[in-house]
């Protein structure tokens, strides 16, 4: 069976979207199994995970001209800097750079066709709700190659996307399924994109890492909680400032390491100062390789991530694959990937609860090693590459068949059925959500 992978485009090293679609695509290539990748329009040649992917020896291919992609990237400067200078005109700016990039992508319709012809696919996964993305649906359905939709997100989250939901809506009836990264989220996109014809589970995939994150349960001199993101205020991270910034007052061996970027990053080193706490604050970039996410993640104790809008955070999963306690806010699909055992969830924009967390950790070094262990199991079992790369053979399988409700375990001969394998809702039969034990 031969899987292209669909996107419009790489966005960059901070792009929750463009990581699970690398990592979906290598771990399968590294398994053996036959993958492609497409894109609408050409990555930078230095681009992290455009170089991930051809070391993986992912075939890449895009559909755009190079002076095509030059021009879009131009444009969305120029659009970013009209939002700082006109920030009240915000939805004139976004209804007309939205009606751009739906031109320039139908352009695209007929190159999307001939490659998906010639492609050998057995079937086609589209990643993200945009107009690029639309055009390679409609492709594939033309074309007889069934299709997948990922919904990495909340549908019509964030506010900003809702303009793009309601157009994207419009090719969901091509798609033969819509999976969602969650079972909370798969209600979520059952509810709110109704045009689906399936909806089913296809969990954040994250490489194994050697070694668990082995906490000491005698360090508790000082404390290093971690925040990786979208330095962005839909990401909390001036929530997460103001509650470090009170645990520092009542627990004074702590520190704060921040990796990622966004318009919020030289708020929050202000904040920082104002507070007092700039001596206890470290920005360390972004990240972008394995490598570097590995060390990030072995210099904390515990992760951070108080987003006011999640789908299923991939850095939360990194940080359990790393035996990591983790505080989170509790939306979108992050109460399915923590429990009680493995963090603490917190409501978000509460900087109060927020703080009080950090506190409970940073003082008990046992907890955070029970914890720590606890996040490391979990992810074993719910998003390691051994239990979740059957799920998406079983799916691929059933949706090439156009077939039904298939046990992915039983159909790749493994002893192990994913807790959310039977998460699998059908517009015409059963609009009930099951979830496996």
């Amino acid at each position: 069976m031969k899987v292209v992978f669909c996107k419009s485009q790489l966005l960059g090293p901070i792009s929750g979207a463009d990581e699970i679609l690398v990592n979906n695509a290598v771990l399968l290539r590294e398994a053996g199994h036959s993958v492609a990748v497409l894109f609408m329009y050409s990555p930078a040649p230095d681009d992290p995970y455009y170089q991930r992917l051809l070391e993986a020896g992912v075939p890449v291919s895009w559909l755009a001209s190079a002076t095509t992609r030059t021009s879009l990237f131009a444009g969305r400067k120029l659009f970013q800097k009209l939002l700082r200078v006109a920030p009240s005109a915000q939805t004139f700016l976004r209804a007309r750079a939205q009606h751009v990039v739906t031109g320039l992508a139908e352009r695209q319709y007929e190159n999307c066709r001939a490659y998906l012809d010639g492609s050998g696919a057995d079937l086609i996964h589209v990643i993200t709700p945009d107009p690029g993305a639309m055009v390679m649906i409609r492709a594939g359905h033309d074309a007889g190659i069934p299709v997948i939709y990922q919904e990495v997100g909340t549908p019509y989250h964030p506010p900003d996307f809702e303009s793009y939901y309601r157009e994207f809506t419009s090719v969901l009836p091509f798609c033969s399924e819509v999976v969602a990264l969650s079972p909370a989220l798969a209600k979520m996109c059952r509810e709110r994109l109704p045009k689906t014809n399936a909806v089913s589970v296809l969990p954040v995939v994250v490489e194994e890492q050697p070694n668990g994150r082995g906490q000491d349960a005698g360090a508790s001199a000082g404390v290093s909680f971690g925040f990786a993101a979208r330095v962005e205020k839909l990401k909390g991270p001036m929530v997460l400032m103001e509650a470090f910034g009170s645990a520092c007052r009542k627990f004074p061996h702590v520190r704060l390491k921040l990796a990622g970027d966004g318009s919020q990053r030289r708020e929050m080193r202000a904040r920082a100062a104002a507070l007092g706490v700039a001596d206890r604050y470290d920005y360390v970039g972004v990240y972008s390789r394995p490598e570097e996410r590995a060390a990030f993640m072995r210099g904390v104790d515990v992760f951070v991530m108080p987003s006011f809008t999640e789908g299923t955070p991939n850095s939360i999963i990194e940080a359990m694959a790393h035996g990591l306690p983790v505080i989170a806010s509790n939306v979108g699909g992050i109460p399915d990937v923590l429990d009680a055992e493995s963090g603490v969830l917190v409501p978000p924009g509460d900087a109060d609860s927020l703080a009080e967390a950090l506190l409970r950790l940073a003082e008990d070094a046992e907890l955070r090693a029970r914890m720590g262990r606890a996040a490391r199991a979990r992810y074993q079992n719910l998003f390691s590459p051994k239990v979740v790369l059957p799920m998406f053979l079983g799916t691929y399988r059933r949706v090439a068949a156009k077939g039904g409700a298939e046990d992915s375990a039983a159909a790749n001969g493994s002893s192990y059925k994913h807790p959310w394998a039977s998460t699998f809702i059908r517009e015409d039969v059963d609009k009930r959500l099951r979830v496996g034990a």
